[in-house]
């Protein structure tokens, strides 16, 4: 299983990767333990695309079979990005986690959710985007059953507090719930 972080390329049309090891990933119901060096840490908000098959070299108009389920999902980092090298920072034990797996059409519909009790406004991915980025991905790399591809939300990120939760919902409906401790 792997972890592929999109990261906007600068020119719209293609991302930049970052690859995770199984082990960044904190599985859901876990606690969160809030890490004691560089600093101040945030949460980023990511779509993670769940897939389903092995693939490599999809076509976009055949993106949508190498896929079942989406959910919204953080990943832990320093406030100061400068506090740690990226390759380290991607590295990182337990810092990615995802919330309830939803299908994709349910998915795309979220405009708003509320993080820790404060709404925030979120433009999904549309089906094109995430065609596009599944795509994409499987020109560079196998995609193989399980593996998570995430696709940054551009909202700012939510500072994080020892002792704490971080909580999304979306009409009533907990999407992700994590214990920071």
């Amino acid at each position: 299983m792997k972890i592929i972080r999109l990261k906007d390329g600068g020119d719209g049309s293609r991302f930049d990767v970052d690859f995770h090891p199984d082990s960044a990933l904190l599985l859901p119901g876990r606690p969160l333990f809030y890490p004691d060096f560089a600093g101040q840490w945030v949460a980023r908000l990511y779509v993670a695309v769940h897939v389903n098959r092995l693939g490599k070299s999809v076509s976009v108009k055949f993106a949508p079979r190498y896929y079942d389920n989406l959910a919204l999902a953080v990943r832990i980092m320093p406030a100061d990005a400068s506090a740690m090298a990226a390759g380290v920072l991607s590295g990182l034990d337990s810092s990615i986690t995802h919330g309830e797996w939803l299908a994709p059409d349910e998915c795309l519909g979220v405009t708003s959710v509320a993080v820790n009790g404060e709404t925030v406004e979120v433009r999904m991915p549309d089906a094109v985007e995430v065609n596009s980025a599944v795509s994409q991905v499987s020109v560079n790399t196998t995609l193989r059953m399980g593996d998570l591809i995430m696709l940054p939300l551009d909202i700012d990120a939510v500072s994080l507090s020892p002792k704490s939760r971080l909580v999304i919902t979306h009409a009533d409906r907990e999407l992700m719930n994590v214990k920071i401790v």
